[in-house]
């Protein structure tokens, strides 16, 4: 039975352990009128509803962006919302955040195989 108990909290501890390795979604200082990097995600975030963009452009009236499903180079795709009706941005990168959770998932597996193989699987 405490083997069971065992391998059930190595798994909620991996599961947790993966879980946080988010996006990193946060909220920048000030943002001033300018361009944002090209590629970097952005939430706009309108009362309850979030509008996720790339190739954000801020001016003093507007914050224009490319919905990040589009292609960045799609200007005819870009869309824009009065900097008054906008509640806050956040930036942030899902994808480095994937590839930390697929790193971090894998080398829990090795490191849990790794203790089950030295308690016994070994051949004699």
């Amino acid at each position: 039975m405490p083997t069971i108990i065992s391998h059930a909290l190595s798994v909620m501890l991996l599961f947790v352990l993966t879980v946080s390795c988010g996006a990193g979604w946060h909220q920048p200082g000030v943002v001033g009128p300018g361009t944002l990097p090209t590629r970097q995600q952005v939430q706009v975030w309108q009362h309850e509803t979030v509008l996720r963009w790339h190739a954000v452009q801020v001016t003093a009236d507007s914050i224009t962006g490319i919905p990040f499903v589009q292609p960045i180079d799609c200007e005819r795709c870009r869309v824009a919302v009065p900097r008054a009706s906008v509640d806050s941005l956040r930036v942030g990168n899902p994808v480095a955040g994937f590839w930390k959770s697929v790193g971090l998932g894998a080398a829990g597996v090795v490191a849990l195989g790794v203790i089950i193989c030295s308690k016994g699987c070994a051949p004699d």
